[in-house]
C-alpha cells in the first residue's frame, strides 16, 4: 500500500543538497503556474510551469535523513516555526542518525541546518490499508529563514473542497505545487483517488503539506502519507494524515506548541 522514500545513495548527497525538488503537487483554483507558485510566496520557474523557483519564502522545505549506513533519503517538510518542521513518521527510520534541512545561501550554495532531535507520533502504525498517525515533528539546531504554515483548525476538511499539495519529490526534485479535489475525508486521513488530472504527489513528496486557502490565508490540512500507485499516476489513492484529527493536532500541538492555529 505504502507508497516507498525515494532513497538516493551516499554518494548524491551533494547533489540533493544543490538540487532537491519535489514532483507532485496540489492546490486550490485558480490553478494557473503563478497562482501555484504563489501559494508558497514564490514565482515560476518555468514560463508557463509549474515548477516554482525555491528562495527561503517558501514554507515547504526539503528534509535529507541520513541513515547509519550512510544512506541519504529526500522527503519534504512544512516549516511551523523557525525551528520545528512537521513531516511524515514513516519517513524517519528507526537507525536515522542525522537529519538536515538545505538552507539556500545569497551565493547560490546550500548549508545544513542540522535537527538536534526528532519526534514521531507515538501511535505511528501500518495497516494494509494506509499509515495512521503518520505524523513526526523535528527540532533544528538554529532557526530557518523560511515563513511558516498555520494549522487549519477552524475549517473542517470536506469532500469536494479544493486544496494544493506541494513537494520536493519525483520527476523534477525542485519545489513544485499544484491543484488537487478531496474525495477522502475521514478520522485519519484526507485525499483523493488520482484521475490523470490535477496533481498528484510522489516519492520524495512524503511528509510535504495538502493545505488550503481561506482568505488568502494558507492553511495546513494534511501530511502527505501513502499512495497505491507505485508510478503515481492514474488510479492512484493518495492518502494525507488529517492533521485535524485531535490525535495527530494534540501531537503537533505538543510538539511545537509555537506552531500558529486558525
Amino acid at each position: 500500500m505504502a507508497r516507498s522514500m525515494k532513497w538516493c545513495l551516499a554518494a548524491l548527497v551533494t547533489v540533493v543538497l544543490s538540487a532537491c525538488g519535489g514532483g507532485g503537487g496540489g492546490g486550490d483554483r485558480p490553478s494557473s503556474p503563478s497562482a501555484r507558485c504563489g501559494t508558497l510566496g514564490l514565482t515560476p520557474k518555468i514560463v508557463n510551469g509549474t515548477e516554482c523557483a525555491y528562495s527561503p519564502s517558501s514554507p515547504v522545505v526539503p528534509v535529507l535523513i541520513q541513515n547509519r549506513a550512510g544512506q541519504v533519503g529526500l522527503c519534504s517538510g512544512t516549516v511551523l516555526s523557525p525551528t520545528r518542521i512537521l513531516t511524515a513518521a514513516h519517513c524517519i527510520a528507526a537507525d536515522t542518525r542525522r537529519i538536515g534541512i538545505p538552507v539556500l545561501l545569497s551565493n547560490g550554495t546550500t548549508a545544513d541546518v542540522l535537527a538536534s532531535r526528532w519526534v514521531l507520533h507515538p501511535g505511528f502504525r501500518v495497516q494494509s490499508d494506509g499509515f495512521y498517525n503518520d505524523a513526526a515533528v523535528v527540532t533544528l539546531s538554529g532557526p530557518l529563514p523560511n515563513p511558516n504554515m498555520a494549522l487549519l483548525i477552524s475549517d473542517p476538511a470536506a469532500v469536494g473542497q479544493s486544496v494544493f499539495i506541494a513537494g520536493w519529490g519525483e520527476p523534477v526534485y525542485d519545489i513544485v505545487a499544484g491543484n488537487a479535489t478531496l474525495s477522502i475525508v475521514n478520522s485519519a486521513h484526507v485525499g483523493y483517488a488520482y484521475s490523470g488530472r490535477d496533481s498528484n504527489t510522489c516519492r520524495g513528496d512524503s511528509g510535504g503539506p495538502l493545505y488550503r486557502n481561506i482568505g488568502g490565508r494558507m492553511g495546513l490540512l494534511g501530511i502527505t502519507s501513502t499512495g497505491t500507485a507505485p508510478t503515481c499516476g492514474a488510479n492512484d489513492l493518495a492518502l494525507f494524515t488529517n492533521i485535524q484529527t485531535p490525535e495527530v493536532l494534540n501531537f503537533i500541538r505538543a510538539q511545537a506548541p509555537e506552531a500558529q492555529i486558525f
